[in-house]
């Protein structure tokens, strides 16, 4: 159930927007983990870096009740990466857990 309940999808008051600076929305939402994924692979890098840096994705997955990304997320803050390469990092953290997790909700 609490792979599930991470898999959910939110209402969008509660969804992630993105943004390319602050106060610059780039109108992409996500209001699941599973679009969070697919999303983060088209959005430009330095929104991913923003983000991260920040602790805006954290701030949402633990939201989302999944410590676990949360935790990968938060060691990725402050490396010194190319924002290509910390969104290809970000969206291979993300990818792997929504498999894991979907695998275990489908377990149930």
């Amino acid at each position: 159930d609490e792979a599930a309940n991470t898999l959910r999808t939110l209402p969008l008051d509660k969804a992630f927007h993105f943004y390319r600076e602050i106060g610059q929305p780039l109108g992409v939402t996500a209001k699941s983990l599973g679009e969070f994924a697919t999303v983060l692979k088209g959005i430009d890098p330095s929104s991913a870096k923003l983000h991260v840096e920040r602790g805006d994705f954290e701030g949402w997955f633990k939201m989302l009740g999944d410590k676990s990304l949360t935790g990968q997320v938060a060691a990725l803050r402050g490396k010194n990466i190319s924002p290509e390469e910390l969104r290809a990092k970000l969206s291979s953290a993300v990818n792997l857990r929504v498999d894991e997790l979907q695998k275990i909700a489908e377990s149930r």
